[in-house]
């Protein structure tokens, strides 16, 4: 492992050798500069963690190498050393980005202290951008198309902001995904990420489940429970398919937002939250908002920034990279040899409709992953599979119940719908419907019996 790099910039020599003999001694890799220049020099030549600098060289001043430094090397840790360490030279410094300024009368434990406060920063914060790093590869926005590039550069301004986003598209285009991104890139990302599902909770649980509620509230009440207003406080509230919340929740959601004060059901005291608030719908809000369906102030206080997510229709060059995506991950999810999508089944999902968007194409490529052994996929393949439109429940595979399944759970799911619709089709003949399916009658009629199909 690469030893830590100090540099000493001082016109004072002996100082610098006494603080050289210490940091040696603690194991660093130390270098020494008598003035700007030197500095400069190793500043270019080496990466240096921590610069002790000096407000006063012979030929420049610390606090423009301080400025240098945080523009050109911004990772470099710098403390200041200064004969006198007054309260504006400090300020200053601070302002600038100096860890910390020390007067050059220094206690040699306390500068020791100090160097270890700031190694352990920087293993802290390398922690933090490594984390930051896999949960951006995690949530990777894939694709290169024009639509797609547009919505990265919105994400990537956005996020370090506190502004209230709304997250508009159709089902299954990925609207989760975006408010994870701005989220993980945002200046809350150390603190909580909460998604509530507006339209999965009946009307009178989602006021329980966002402000929570006292013991004894009302009848269920058995325990206090702090909702997820409270449980998102200095991080992010992910408010999905909020167009189905009920209009008293969204007053208070609207109060919440306006005073930073949430009340429990049933409770006397006021709540301070500090939540960033993303929400999403499928719905068209100005239609429900003339309805009387949605408040209209409500909507202006989320919508203080619009992100439009595209539909896979409006980027279909991305199918091919998407495709290839969801099969190298479901093959490794399931410990399967890894597979190929060929021109031409890349060239038959571009010409697929796609209603459900990258949810229906994730589904799509699982179920091929599950019925087809062949190790490369082409359009014949892709076409037997998709021509069963009836083969899968796509309202099970939106359920989250589904996506735990271990794949012999999918896979025999899968296969009796499969053999289900081959059957109906052909009218329950059984030798009609072995012969569509490329098996021999025994074959399954053994498979039906295992499968528990009955007429």
């Amino acid at each position: 492992m690469r030893k830590i790099s100090i540099l000493i910039v001082d016109d004072e020599i002996k100082l610098c050798k006494i603080l050289m003999e210490i940091f040696t001694s603690e194991g660093y890799d130390v270098s020494m500069a008598n003035n700007g220049k030197e500095c400069n020099s190793l500043l270019r030549a080496k990466k240096i963690d921590i610069v002790f600098l000096d407000l006063k060289l012979p030929d420049t001043n610390g606090v423009k190498i301080l400025n240098n430094i945080k523009v050109d090397y911004p990772d470099t840790s710098v403390v200041m050393i200064s004969a006198y360490a007054t309260v504006p030279i400090t300020v200053e410094a601070l302002k600038l980005g100096a860890e910390d300024v020390i007067e050059k009368s220094f206690d040699m434990q306390k500068i020791i202290q100090i160097t270890k406060n700031l190694v352990e920063k920087r293993s802290l914060k390398r922690q933090k951008d490594n984390l930051t790093k896999n949960l951006l590869e995690k949530y990777e926005i894939l694709g290169d198309s024009e639509e797609i590039v547009k919505l990265k550069a919105i994400i990537e301004k956005v996020a370090p902001t506190n502004a209230s986003i709304l997250i508009l598209g159709e089902t299954g285009v990925g609207k989760e995904l975006v408010a994870r991104n701005i989220h993980i890139r945002s200046q809350r990302s150390d603190s909580p990420y909460i998604k509530v599902n507006c339209a999965a909770l009946p009307g009178e649980l989602i006021e329980s489940e966002l402000f929570g509620h006292e013991k004894g509230s009302f009848t269920g009440a058995v325990s206090t429970k702090k909702g997820q207003f409270e449980m998102a406080d200095n991080g992010t509230l992910f408010l999905d398919e909020i167009g189905d919340m009920t209009l008293h929740a969204q007053a208070k959601v609207l109060r919440a937002l306006e005073s930073g004060e949430i009340m429990k059901i049933g409770g006397g005291n006021e709540i301070h939250v500090d939540v960033r608030l993303i929400t999403a719908t499928n719905q068209n809000i100005k239609e429900l908002i003339h309805s009387k369906m949605f408040r209209e102030d409500l909507f202006h206080r989320i919508n203080v920034v619009e992100i439009k997510v595209p539909s896979l229709a409006e980027r279909i060059s991305d199918i091919p990279l998407l495709a290839s995506h969801f099969l190298e991950l479901y093959c490794y999810e399931n410990n399967i040899p890894v597979r190929m999508i060929d021109r031409s089944a890349e060239k038959f999902l571009m010409n697929c409709a796609w209603p459900g968007n990258i949810r229906q194409l994730r589904h799509t490529i699982e179920k091929i992953i599950v019925l087809s052994d062949s190790k490369v996929i082409n359009a014949e393949i892709v076409e037997k599979i998709l021509k069963q439109p009836d083969i899968i429940n796509d309202k099970l595979c939106e359920n989250e119940d589904f996506d735990a399944l271990q794949l012999y759970d999918k896979k025999k799911y899968f296969e009796k719908n499969y053999i289900i619709t081959a059957l109906n089709k052909n009218h329950w003949h059984i030798t009609k419907t072995a012969s569509e399916l490329g098996m021999d009658r025994s074959t399954l009629l053994r498979k039906m019996k295992s499968l528990d199909i009955k007429k």
